[in-house]
């Protein structure tokens, strides 16, 4: 596999933290695993060749380099840790994880320093080659793949129980990214026991797919969010001329006098929202100018279309809306209005806007232009 997937996968990585940003910071319940992607991203990156070049002239030596690295990665493992068993509720003391990292560095210090001299503080390919002892990786390899096995394991629980569909994805991509973590250290083991070309070959390109479930797996929220939006601004635009027909009859309904400037400023799920609530009170004040001969001719008419259960009940409303709207447009006078025609209504607003989006829909139909032409021959 070509060694750019590393690179693709550390880019992804950073640039849904970035875009995750926002969300982290205003949201207390997404800051822990927010942190925790942060922390990945940046522990991936330090083994990249320009952050290592840049370690080089901070840091004296490539050996203080690669024992530099190594130390921040183990912090790096508990605090993900920490923060994923905290964003999951499993809450453990903070001087466990933390306090068994400590030891590890403390360990890898005195092996470090207890070693020979030696430039680099990588595996040899010999042990004629001075370096650390194999008991340094051991060490630093078992605690990563404990880490990492532990956080994945945590996520995939947490993506089997009653969350959302999209939610429960994240979490097992994530799940899955960690998981890919632990399969590294175990090649990374098998190439300590057996100091094989073929493991060694598999370290970048395992790094860059984990990298690339873990951005798959953090992103997945804010494509949510992206899909979310675009469907409220679809929904808004929809509803535009069913309202703007509406509140000119009935203006009483308008919350406030619109201007650009509220528009921009206000967040578009409350525009949609008000937009909803004054279709929905406009629909109340014109029910009162439906003749129950205009009502009658709706029921006729609607069958004649072939429109069938929500589609007939959709096209029936936008009759007698369009009937309410001429009658109010000619000077009838409201009369009180016994059958329920704004109907039982929704239970959520997703449901609510769906059943006026049906409305808005029939109101601009052939269905309903042919009936507004044959309530005018019956005036």
């Amino acid at each position: 596999m070509p060694s750019w997937i590393e690179t693709a996968g550390i880019t992804a990585l950073w640039v849904v933290a970035i875009v995750r940003v926002p969300q982290g910071i205003r949201n207390r319940e997404q800051r822990p695993l927010w942190f925790a992607l942060i922390m990945i991203a940046l522990a991936m990156s330090m083994h990249l060749t320009p952050v290592t070049a840049v370690l080089a002239h901070m840091v004296p030596g490539a050996h203080w380099v690669d024992l530099t690295t190594h130390l921040f990665s183990i912090i790096d493992a508990a605090a993900v840790l920490w923060f994923i068993l905290h964003a999951a509720e499993r809450h453990r003391p903070a001087t466990v994880v933390f306090g068994a990292a400590f030891a590890v560095m403390t360990a890898l210090v005195l092996l470090d320093m207890g070693a020979p001299p030696h430039t680099r503080n990588q595996i040899a390919p010999s042990t004629a080659t001075p370096s650390v002892p194999d008991s340094y990786w051991w060490i630093f390899f078992a605690f990563h793949l404990a880490a990492d096995t532990s956080c994945g394991l945590v996520c995939w629980s947490q993506g089997r129980r009653g969350a959302p569909r999209l939610l429960r994805y994240g979490l097992r991509l994530f799940g899955t990214g960690f998981l890919l973590a632990s399969l590294l250290w175990i090649l990374k083991l098998a190439y300590l026991h057996a100091r094989s070309a073929a493991c060694a070959s598999l370290f970048s390109p395992v790094t860059g797919v984990e990298a690339l479930f873990l951005a798959a797996g953090a992103a997945l929220p804010v494509l949510t969010r992206i899909r979310t939006r675009r469907q409220h601004q679809k929904a808004f635009r929809d509803l535009a001329p069913l309202w703007r027909d509406l509140t000119a009859a009935a203006p009483d309904v308008i919350f406030g006098p619109g201007n650009r400037l509220h528009s921009a400023v206000t967040p578009l799920q409350l525009r949609l929202y008000r937009r909803v609530i004054e279709i929905r009170d406009a629909m109340i004040a014109l029910r009162s100018y439906v003749t129950p001969a205009a009502l009658d001719l709706a029921h006729q008419h609607v069958p004649r279309y072939a429109a069938s259960g929500h589609s007939a009940e959709a096209h029936i409303t936008a009759c007698w809306l369009t009937a309410a709207l001429h009658a109010r447009q000619g000077g009838r006078t409201p009369e009180p209005q016994s059958a329920n025609l704004a109907g039982p209504g929704a239970q959520d607003l997703t449901a609510e806007i769906n059943h006026l989006l049906q409305v808005a829909a029939a109101y601009r139909s052939p269905t309903v232009q042919a009936y507004k032409a044959s309530l005018l021959e019956t005036a």
